[in-house]
């Protein structure tokens, strides 16, 4: 199949996952202005999570909650950002490699909440292995699907990505099939050797005042094999305090914290693998790559993130560490603040 092939398929897909979403949500409800009374709520946020919208009605207490919504996790995903929210972040990573030299990854990520669920974005990879020259990995698109408009005990959430990838992208965005995924022959070969594949997740997440749990089960579609790997992630996070308090707290006059303070510190804990492939279905430890490890979070400033993880490879064919890093902005009202701007 030819490139310009691919992009058409790409490009199909993607606008297949992007209508019916569009299609449900307009016929799910009629649009709604906002109370007058409440300019900084949003009444597209899952219930118990109406806090998170930024009241901003003097420039003033321009808390972090916003971010509050955000998925918190490297690989687990949960649910779509706010309507209208821009979110731009920069993943870099450092991975101890189990063959060969060690390299770093690196992922620039960009989001829009088209609808309260619905969004969808676009990642751009690249990698470098000590000792060889720096490489551009790939493209990614996706867009995800929040089912039901309200909280429920399980919330669930459909996500499709079509990636654009060669085989030297070696950023672990997720784990499926069996075996390891460090650089094996020649950079300057598997550059130019296309990976094309669409992946497909299945999402069931709950929210426990400032708890999170979410459970990731991951379908990869090879696009020229025609074959299915499976993965899956799994996370459970606590939000920071500042961003976890009860609707209306933040307007009634609770100070924000200060830029040092654990109170804008968050913390959990990602688990990421393997599940084996359309043959050969389920755990089958010492084949497949696991991670587990810390997810810490810190809300710096009023829409600026950044975040940790060190996680550590639990099986033979895992790499023995990687530092995962990112750096998140986010920007709520967006095309208002864009008209605004012109």
């Amino acid at each position: 199949m030819t490139g310009h092939s691919f992009w058409k398929l790409a490009l199909q897909m993607f606008f297949m996952l992007a209508l019916l979403p569009a299609g449900l949500a307009a016929q799910s409800a009629a649009p709604q202005k906002p109370p007058p009374s409440m300019p900084g709520m949003s009444p597209s946020a899952p219930t118990g999570q109406e806090h998170m919208e930024m009241p901003q009605p003097n420039g003033e207490n321009t808390s972090t909650t916003p971010m509050a919504q955000m998925n918190p996790y490297f690989t687990a995903i949960n649910y779509p950002i706010p309507k209208d929210t821009m979110m731009v972040m920069l993943l870099p990573d450092f991975q101890t490699a189990r063959t060969g030299p060690n390299f770093f990854t690196g992922m620039e990520m960009a989001e829009y909440g088209i609808t309260s669920r619905w969004s969808a974005g676009f990642m751009v990879e690249e990698q470098k292995i000590f000792g060889l020259p720096a490489t551009f990995g790939g493209l990614r698109f996706n867009t995800y699907f929040r089912l039901f408009p309200h909280d429920h005990l399980l919330n669930f959430t459909l996500y499709g990505e079509y990636e654009d990838l060669n085989q030297a992208a070696l950023y672990k965005m997720e784990v499926a099939g069996f075996g390891g995924e460090d650089l094996e022959g020649p950079l300057s070969v598997a550059r130019n050797l296309p990976a094309h594949t669409f992946e497909q997740r299945a999402i069931v997440y709950h929210d426990w005042r400032r708890v999170n749990i979410t459970f990731n089960f991951i379908s990869e579609t090879g696009l020229e094999s025609h074959e299915n790997d499976f993965g899956y992630a799994w996370g459970i996070f606590r939000q920071p305090e500042s961003m976890g308090m009860p609707t209306g707290k933040n307007m009634a006059g609770t100070p924000t914290p200060p830029v040092l303070s654990l109170r804008r510190l968050g913390l959990g804990i990602e688990m990421i693998g393997a599940l084996g492939n359309n043959r050969q279905f389920g755990f089958y430890w010492h084949r497949q790559q696991q991670y587990l490890g810390p997810v810490f979070s810190y809300a710096l400033l009023p829409h600026w993130t950044i975040r940790l993880e060190p996680a550590f490879g639990l099986s033979d064919v895992s790499d023995p560490f990687v530092l995962r890093m990112g750096l998140e902005y986010s920007m709520d009202h967006f095309l208002h603040r864009l008209a605004r701007a012109f």
